[in-house]
């Protein structure tokens, strides 16, 4: 609302993400609000060439959704003037002031205009990230739509204490073939090897289909097992 419509050649807000799938998923959610503007937006990430979203910033863009490193790599190029920016906006602000992130971060703020504003989106506000936002927010207001670690009301909750991986396959597969709710299943692991173990034991016992998503696989198959 505060961009209101096209102007000019230059971006005017920044929104920051950790992950390229989330870059799409929050550009695509911009250009929904934003269909009845004129407002130009663009997600940029890594994994894919740069020429095309290189091309279209070079066109004019209002509002840039980006991945760090993506954003760096195109601004060391010459091909993003941040002097028109007046709006930053870090989502998943837990995950993007990890000490991993952090590093990157400074670097970009170091190369944004002094006199902007500064916006966190956040699950989770741990007491750590609160002394790393103190780096560049000056004296924030801070909205809290939930208390912390509040489950939301429509989730049921359960938890079941197994000894192994393997006691674990068993029960997954018990669960997957002994009911009809689980049609739509999301099954997070601690690594990746666990990931594709799961995968590949379950894609044996025929309870697909099914997909598996890592910092291993490209660009497109991530996109497309999310879709």
């Amino acid at each position: 609302m505060k961009i209101k419509y096209a102007q000019g050649e230059d971006p005017r807000a920044l929104i920051l993400a950790p992950t390229k799938e989330l870059t799409i998923q929050i550009a695509e959610h911009a250009m929904e609000l934003a269909k009845y503007t004129d407002l130009r937006i663009l997600p940029i990430y890594g994994g894919i060439g740069p020429k095309t979203q290189i091309e279209l910033i070079r066109k004019g863009i209002d509002i840039i959704v980006a991945t760090p490193g993506r954003f760096m790599e195109l601004y060391l190029k010459g091909e993003i003037p941040p002097e028109q920016l007046m709006f930053l906006v870090l989502d998943e602000a837990d995950r993007m002031m990890d000490m991993g992130f952090m590093h990157q971060l400074r670097s970009i703020l170091e190369v944004l205009p002094r006199k902007r504003q500064n916006l966190l989106f956040s699950a989770t506000f741990s007491d750590k990230v609160e002394k790393l936002s103190a780096e560049f927010l000056e004296f924030p207001v801070r909205i809290e739509i939930s208390p912390q670690a509040t489950p939301a009301k429509e989730v049921t909750q359960e938890i079941y204490h197994l000894p192994n991986l393997k006691t674990k396959l068993n029960f997954l597969e018990y669960l997957l073939q002994n009911s009809d709710e689980y049609n739509r299943v999301m099954i997070f692991t601690r690594t990746k090897d666990v990931a594709d173990n799961v995968f590949r034991f379950l894609e044996r016992r025929n309870l697909g289909p099914l997909k598996v998503i890592h910092s291993n696989k490209g660009q497109n198959s991530r996109i497309n097992a999310v879709n």
